[in-house]
């Protein structure tokens, strides 16, 4: 059509043929140039220069700006042309740059050309005495120009590449400067000769142009399929090198990989009993066998043939019922994996928009993978099959020591064992912890006498003599040994021979038992005893006094020492039902009988009790008057007069002489009670104060905490119970320093619940 557009211009003006001419020449140069991977060159500088020595450089200009338009229009025509070129196909970006390239370097030749004499269009007169050194610059001019412009468009593609520029530069250099005498000719001759003459040199460039792109692309095309044939030879070569499934699997992916672009790559298997498997990638599922595969996949294996969708044929699904996947992709291509007349599974790749759809030859060349995969693939599972058969007799031997090492992981003592060699050959986690390295590392490994010795309770001339008496048969008797190791851990050691039925030396047992706790258990037994034999002796002695004191006392002088016995009866009462209530509610047993009642009387009569061991030691002991508001609470009177003697008893026991112990009452506020306020009691003593890493650990059993070293009196018990005690009445305890030294003990209680104001 642009021909008989010519050809009739040609008969309406004079310039007409010539500019449809050359738009066409720009129209098939721009759409038959290279991609700009492979350096985007062309016979476009031809027809530029032409257009710029005929028609002049503004004219030129306007004619390329519109050819760009055109050629973007008729881009269309050319796809069928890249279906089997595997490059990526030129982005608009890109197309619009190139065509910026050739467009600058088109006005800064022309613009040189005419700064420097020439005159364009050209004219009879100027080409009979043209001058060759002009054209010479304007084709150094364009050249250079189109060369560094084509140099910066590489740059933003991320191509400087030395490799890169070695495959492209030259052809870059070849059409950007050593094509400009063909624009010379054909310029010269279309002025000398007219019209027809410039339609020959029309048609030559044209055909230039196309056969340049077919001669590339079949070399590009015969490069390419060289290289994949050597890939698919030494890939396959690789797979039948291998009989393991995953990594059949994993060289079949780099194979594709490397020889077509796919977005995605999925195997799907079938065994003899009908279970899919979807082995590779396994990203659906944690259990492979579990996976189902989608309409297409089914489609693939039930009819034993290769589904090729694409946009074009995507109706075919629906004429068959088959869901396609989702997102939908541009293309879908299942092959199915046969051997032996039987289907095994399906090898799927698919591309994700905006990639085009797989050309025939990519096709092709995925058939043949999965023709040797197939292979693979059934040579993998044979070997499999017969692995398990092969080492299926000796899976009882094998769950048998499976069952014997899980049994020594299981127990709590560690375990150790060398044979006659001294080489470790049971060995348990704990045994191996001792010994500060990995079971995996120590397992089968000689038993060093050096590094060994300590961890295990040896000496080292201990060890040694005993791996000799192993070696040697003559194996000492079984032995028990206590010893320290060294994370101040106290181990017991068992050591016995292991012999045969015939009495052979095998080896050597050693058994290490952890009695770390058991040794602190009867060190605070012994304590305890101690403490609670101490803490009885005085209230005994103290009672033993008094009665001998009665006898020899008349009536009216024995109250007040029957009050002192009393109150010695009434301490030991205290301590054996502190003990006892402790261990009842850490059993979780109640022992709280809860009332209504007032705080401030019981106070005054356990700071009476308590005043003469105050007056003893030579402390002031108070309680500041209660604050006349002060709400009653709803406790167990007897467990919070035991709380307040061991408060008062333990802050008097820490207070040196002059000291002054004090403590006072106040309403407590808690929104998350649900009845009325309660009251705080807070305990206060001039003595030490109490570490704050401490405070919490006061209350545990046996603790004592004296910073001076110096021996105090009691069992470590009153502050556990005075803990368990107010909590079991929903109360809270704990321990602050006071700001001024000393301690602070706060306890609260409860105020009386509503269920109790109501009935």
């Amino acid at each position: 059509m642009a021909l008989i557009g010519a050809i009739w211009a040609a008969t309406q003006s004079q310039n007409a043929p010539q500019l449809i001419l050359l738009g066409l020449l720009m129209i098939i140069t721009l759409n038959f140039g290279l991609p700009p991977e492979r350096g985007a060159a062309g016979l476009t500088p031809v027809v530029v220069i032409s257009s710029l020595l005929m028609v002049g450089l503004e004219t030129a200009v306007i004619l390329f700006i519109l050819s760009i338009i055109l050629a973007e229009i008729a881009r269309p025509l050319w796809n069928p042309l890249w279906e089997y070129v595997d490059v990526a196909r030129p982005s608009w970006p890109q197309r619009l740059g190139i065509g910026l390239v050739h467009l600058i370097s088109l006005i800064f030749a022309g613009l040189a050309f005419q700064r420097l004499g020439g005159v364009a269009p050209l004219t009879v007169e100027f080409i009979e005495e043209l001058d060759l050194n002009l054209l010479t610059l304007l084709a150094i001019v364009y050249g250079a120009t189109y060369f560094l412009l084509m140099w910066l468009i590489w740059l933003l593609m991320k191509r400087p590449s030395s490799r890169f520029f070695r495959d492209n530069a030259l052809s870059v250099v070849t059409f950007g400067f050593l094509a400009q005498p063909f624009a010379w000719l054909g310029s010269i001759t279309f002025v000398r000769d007219g019209l027809p003459t410039f339609v020959i040199f029309t048609l030559g460039v044209g055909v230039f142009s196309v056969l340049i792109w077919i001669s590339w692309q079949r070399r590009f095309i015969m490069e390419r399929r060289l290289a994949q044939f050597a890939a698919l030879n030494q890939t396959g070569a690789s797979l039948r090198e291998t009989l393991d499934l995953p990594v059949v699997l994993a060289r079949t992916h780099e194979l594709v990989s490397e020889l077509v672009a796919v977005d995605e790559f999925a195997v799907v298997l079938r065994s003899d009993s009908g279970q899919w498997q979807r082995p590779f990638p396994n990203t659906s599922s944690p259990n492979p066998a579990l996976d189902e595969p989608d309409d297409f996949t089914r489609w693939v294996m039930e009819n034993g043939r290769v589904l090729d969708l694409d946009p074009r044929n995507m109706p075919f699904a629906a004429r068959h019922q088959l869901t396609p996947p989702r997102p939908l992709p541009t293309a879908w291509l299942g092959i199915p994996l046969t051997s032996a007349n039987q289907i095994n599974g399906v090898l799927i790749v698919q591309r994700q928009p905006p990639n085009p759809p797989f050309n025939q030859w990519q096709r092709e060349l995925l058939i043949t993978i999965a023709g040797q995969v197939s292979a693979a693939i059934q040579n993998a599972r044979l070997y499999s099959e017969t692995l398990r058969l092969y080492t299926l007799t000796d899976e009882a031997l094998a769950q048998r020591v499976k069952q014997l090492q899980a049994l020594l992981d299981s127990i709590q003592e560690g375990v150790l064992m060398v044979d006659k060699n001294g080489v470790i050959v049971l060995l348990n986690p704990i045994a191996a912890a001792l010994l500060n390295q990995p079971a995996q590392l120590l397992y089968r490994q000689p038993l060093d006498a050096g590094s060994a010795a300590e961890p295990l309770g040896f000496t080292a001339v201990q060890l040694s003599n005993l791996l000799q008496q192993i070696q040697t048969g003559s194996l000492p008797p079984e032995r028990q040994t206590t010893f320290n190791a060294s994370s101040q851990r106290i181990f017991t050691r068992l050591e016995a021979p292991v012999r045969t039925a015939d009495n052979q030396a095998l080896g050597w047992l050693m058994l290490f038992r952890d009695v770390t706790e058991e040794q602190k258990l009867a060190e605070r037994r012994t304590d305890l005893t101690r403490m609670i034999v101490h803490d009885l002796r005085n209230p005994l002695t103290t009672l033993v006094s008094t009665i001998n004191l009665l006898e020899n006392q008349s009536a009216e002088n024995q109250s007040d020492l029957l009050d002192t016995a009393r109150h010695g009866c009434l301490d030991m009462l205290d301590m054996v039902d502190s003990l006892m209530d402790i261990n009842r509610m850490e059993a979780g047993v109640s022992v709280v009988e809860a009332e209504a009642m007032r705080l401030p009387p019981l106070v005054d009569r356990v700071v009476k009790r308590v005043l003469p061991l105050a007056q003893q030691r030579g402390i002031s002991l108070s309680f500041d008057p209660p604050p006349p508001e002060l709400p009653a609470i709803w406790a167990d009177e007897e467990l919070v007069r035991r709380v307040l003697i061991n408060l008062l008893d333990n802050a008097l026991k820490f207070t040196p002489a002059g000291g002054r112990v004090n403590g006072r009452l106040q309403t407590e506020f808690d929104p998350t009670n649900a009845g009325e306020p309660g009251v705080r009691c807070l305990i206060r003593d001039t003595g030490p104060g109490i570490p704050p890493d401490l405070q919490e650990r006061v209350f545990d059993r046996f603790t004592r905490t004296n910073q001076d070293g110096a021996p105090v009196r009691g069992t470590g018990l009153g502050l556990t119970f005075c803990k368990l005690a107010v909590e079991a009445q929903n109360g809270r305890i704990w321990v602050e320093n006071a700001p001024d030294g000393g301690s602070l003990f706060i306890f609260t209680l409860p105020g009386i619940p509503y269920f109790a104001l109501n009935s």
